[in-house]
């Protein structure tokens, strides 16, 4: 269904937008293509004259000075033509940069279901491909265009001037051109459209398989992938080819019409130049004309063909341009404080029920609370509230007294560090992923945050010691390791609250002792962490300072250990079944 006018007019808006900050490079480079497109006129002026006059006078003076002026005019259109190039192409790089930049930090500071909603795969699209393929409508919009539309109005005035009733012919073939250019807009713009969106899809195909490499393997379901990427590969393929059809049958036709173009004035020229109203020099200087007209004719032409692709990848960039960004306070200073939950209930987007119902609990200073319970009973949830990945329906967070909406995200990220099931970390170097948390910090004091982790040990017996490659997402690691790179990354990260999610879930007892150094305090005493410990293994907790016990998003147990075994409830029921079968929780 063809787009309403005024969706076209907000994608001409859009590149306008894009284009704003840059106005002054754009106008002095289009003026400079305009000065190559002027001279390139001058051209068919020497074979004129050389036809008309040098070549019957016959006076060798006459043949030096045009070869002279012929030498050097080409010469100096050369020199100009190339800098316009360059200096176009430079320029179009330039934007292109920048908008990719901005994509990239727009895309990097969305909301957290804003990547519910999309597969990562699909918007790292948005961010390479898509602005990629703005390159050509920019460049050749931005200033290729203004030199073919200033070649078009000079080259007419001079064919008019010559003879204006051959110039006639261009009133025929020049709406010709574009009626067939206008009919073809549509059908592009779509097929433009549907090839960007299956370019999203073929890279989310691809990044998830990649990204999920081993589990991949582990189920040897390597055909199955391949094939599920040869679809969208397929379709991609076939979405082009229809495209090109059209693409095909629009340039064909513009061209034949351009050639009966040509073909008119030759035999309407030649046919007054027998009459002798017209000379063989100025009838071949006509023709040339004729060529370098439709040249920019078919070029502006052509465009559109750049326009509609380039417009399909704009309308995918501008939607993640004009995404709302993560909302925040104005609050840079966190203070120490306990944290607060005060009646909080919460509802995943697109979810039939609340996950957290009406929940209050209190973790003090420097104090470790364990958070316990079934699987879906909230906990994880928890910490991502609190580091406002979702906020929550109904109720308050509070950090020192405060709620913690009123904090710039960047304030409160940084007082949170997160040590998840399966920690995540970067290629590059063991100090690079410790560094990470804070790239200003010395040697000294990643090594510092290592040892309080538990982690230099097994650090300096790798190959390089801190400056071993542990390859990417840390695959030259044990699980075990990696939690202790991530707990020192937290501890570098100078955070108010550790968070220890699932960090022993269905791993070894070295991970295990991660989290019983924590509950003994290793952490905290150096930096007064206040510490949230999830945990699947009961055995882990039992020094907690206090355990929450969560059910369906309730808090239905609080205490410490024995207390919770004296009360006989879910935690003791769970504490039994756990032990009694040496199985892990469900």
């Amino acid at each position: 269904m063809p787009d309403p006018p005024e969706e076209r007019f907000e994608s001409v808006r859009r590149l306008g937008r894009l284009l704003r900050p840059y106005k002054g490079r754009v106008l002095l480079l289009s003026l400079l293509i305009s000065a190559s497109a002027s001279l390139g006129t001058i051209g068919p002026q020497f074979v004129r004259i050389a036809f008309d006059t040098v070549i019957p006078s016959g006076e060798v003076q006459l043949f030096i000075w045009l070869a002279a002026a012929y030498g050097g005019f080409y010469l100096l259109r050369a020199g100009v033509s190339y800098a316009g190039m360059y200096l176009s192409f430079a320029f179009t790089q330039g934007i292109v940069s920048d908008i990719r930049m901005r994509a990239y930090s727009r895309l990097l500071r969305l909301p957290v279901v804003r990547f519910t909603e999309e597969r990562s795969g699909s918007m790292v699209s948005r961010v390479v491909s898509d602005v990629n393929a703005l390159e050509g409508m920019i460049q050749a919009g931005s200033t290729r265009l203004a030199g073919q539309l200033f070649s078009i109005l000079v080259v007419l005035g001079i064919v008019i001037a010559m003879n204006w009733k051959l110039a006639l012919v261009n009133l025929v073939v020049t709406p010709m051109l574009a009626f067939i250019t206008r009919h073809y807009q549509e059908p592009l713009r779509q097929a433009s459209r549907r090839i960007r969106r299956r370019v999203g899809e073929m890279t989310a195909v691809a990044s998830e398989a990649i990204g999920n490499i081993q589990v991949v393997k582990s189920f040897a379901a390597e055909p199955g992938e391949t094939a599920r990427f040869g679809e969208e590969n397929n379709a991609y393929v076939q979405f082009n080819l229809d495209r090109r059809k059209d693409v095909g049958m629009m340039e064909s036709l513009i061209s034949l019409t351009a050639e009966y173009g040509i073909g008119t004035i030759l035999i309407y020229g030649g046919w007054l130049v027998a009459q002798g109203s017209l000379s063989v020099g100025e009838l071949t200087a006509f023709l040339m004309y004729q060529r370098m007209l439709q040249g920019p004719v078919m070029s502006v032409m052509f465009f559109n063909n750049q326009l509609q692709s380039g417009m399909a990848a704009l309308e995918r960039v501008a939607a993640l341009l004009d995404t709302d960004l993560e909302q925040e306070g104005d609050s840079t200073e966190m203070p120490s404080g306990d944290i607060e939950f005060d009646a909080v209930t919460f509802t995943y987007p697109g979810a039939p029920s609340p996950v957290i119902l009406d929940l209050s609990f209190t973790v003090g200073q420097a104090q470790t609370v364990a958070l316990v319970g079934p699987s879906g009973s909230g906990k994880s949830t928890i910490t991502k509230l609190m580091a406002r990945f979702f906020d929550p329906d109904t109720g308050q967070i509070r950090i020192g007294g405060t709620d913690i909406g009123a904090y710039t995200l960047d304030a409160l990220r940084r007082a949170i560090a997160v040590v998840p099931q399966e920690p995540t970390l970067f290629s590059g170097t063991v100090s690079d992923n410790i560094r990470y948390a804070r790239p200003e910090a010395t040697e000294s004091e990643i090594i510092w945050a290592a040892e309080i982790a538990n982690a230099d040990g097994f650090i300096k017996e790798l190959p390089e010691g801190y400056d071993t490659q542990i390859g990417e997402r840390g695959t030259k690691l044990s699980g075990g390791q990696k939690q202790r790179v991530a707990i020192a990354r937290a501890i570098l990260k100078d955070a108010r609250v550790l968070i220890l999610d699932e960090a022993t879930a269905s791993l070894d007892s070295e991970s295990e002792a991660v989290i019983q150094d924590a509950l003994e305090g290793c952490f905290s005493k150096y930096k007064q962490l206040s510490t949230i410990v999830i945990a699947h293994r009961l055995s882990t907790i039992q020094n907690a300072d206090r355990i929450l016990v969560l059910e369906s998003g309730r808090l239905v147990e609080s205490g410490t250990h024995d207390e919770l075994l004296t009360h006989a409830g879910l935690y003791a029921r769970l504490h039994e079944l756990q032990f009694r079968t040496d199985v892990l929780l469900p």
